[in-house]
């Protein structure tokens, strides 16, 4: 009989363990579980959508910045060549300038 009551506790401690190990398997995810799901999710497009926005800006700027440079190097070569114009302008005047001089006081050749 102590045989036999041995024999069934060990029975029923083996039991025990395998159903133990049993509920040990994968379980449905609980309330908080899917809300951290949910906030992973969120995030993660939450940062795609900043990243692109960073992006799409950053090419912007690039796209400005090569614009202004273009429009720089215009004005300044525009600029270049008014001050050469104004300057054989200038030249041309001022030699007028001297040759009625020279006719005004009767050193003309």
């Amino acid at each position: 009989m102590k045989r036999l009551y041995a024999l069934g506790l060990h029975g029923i401690v083996a039991s025990a363990l395998i159903f133990s190990a049993a509920g040990c398997g994968e379980q449905s995810d609980g309330p908080a579980e899917k809300a951290g799901k949910a906030i992973d999710g969120a995030i993660e497009k939450g940062t795609d959508s900043v990243s692109d926005a960073m992006k799409s800006t950053g090419d912007a700027m690039t796209d400005a910045a090569e614009d202004a440079k273009g429009a720089v190097s215009n004005a300044v070569d525009s600029t270049g060549d008014a001050l050469k114009d104004a300057a054989g302008k200038a030249g041309e005047t001022i030699k007028d300038a001297g040759e009625a001089g020279k006719e005004a006081v009767g050193l003309k050749d």
